[in-house]
């Protein structure tokens, strides 16, 4: 819960999210954002493990063919779900997200080198330890992490305006991998975080966050309401 407080909390952070309307997100598995908004949520996942939560309309489908119509939510968000995708993949994810965003499109990943080589670091930990890597984590290197730049030129490709916004640093990626790797300590931030938006928010905001290089970004589009559905 400690993770998912600091991704979701950079993305309940931003003004363009409050904008209200239709939420879906794109990679929710179970749970996604529901944990920390009182409203309903459209969550698309090729795979749901397990019961969808409520407030999760779970529907299964590819973020590289989404079943909507241009321009049908209001709010469309991904946060970690880029990545588990394969490079040849991930431009038609983006573009299929794009399509279907009538208002904003908050879009987050880790990515670029240094995320790559924390990743590394971890897994390898893991081994010292003698403990699995989480699903995550072995998919993260058997997919490669995406490069920033290669983001910001299929959004610019796409013909879109948009802001690029800095996260946690990898040195906080690797602190945070270590205090979430129990269930008892998973409990403790469950308790602290669980439907506590506003603690996400304060959270994803503290500097000390940032100190060093970047592990994940997060891209915010906003559409007019005049805007047309991607070419």
């Amino acid at each position: 819960m400690l993770d998912q407080a600091i991704r979701f909390g950079a993305i309940l952070s931003q003004h363009e999210f409050q904008s209200g309307g239709l939420l879906l997100e794109v990679g929710s598995g179970s749970r996604g954002i529901t944990d920390f908004v009182a409203e309903n949520v459209i969550g698309v996942d090729i795979a749901f493990a397990q019961k969808p939560a409520f407030g999760l309309k779970a529907i299964k489908a590819s973020a590289t063919a989404l079943p909507f119509k241009d321009n049908r939510c209001d709010r469309v968000i991904s946060s970690d779900m880029l990545e588990h995708l394969s490079g040849e993949q991930r431009p038609a994810a983006i573009r299929e997200m794009l399509r279907v965003t009538g208002g904003t499109l908050l879009m987050a990943c880790p990515c670029g080198e240094p995320a790559r080589r924390i990743d590394h670091y971890i897994a390898e930990l893991y081994h010292l330890l003698k403990i699995n890597p989480p699903d995550w984590l072995q998919e993260h290197l058997q997919q490669k992490l995406p490069d920033a730049a290669t983001i910001r030129d299929i959004l610019t490709n796409n013909g879109v305006a948009f802001k690029e916004i800095p996260g946690e640093s990898t040195l906080t990626h690797f602190l945070v991998s270590l205090l979430i790797s129990t269930n008892w300590l998973n409990r403790f931030w469950s308790r602290l975080f669980l439907r506590q938006p506003e603690r996400a928010c304060n959270l994803s905001r503290l500097p000390l966050l940032r100190l060093g290089q970047d592990y994940r970004t997060l891209w915010v589009v906003r559409f007019t309401p005049e805007h047309s559905s991607i070419p």
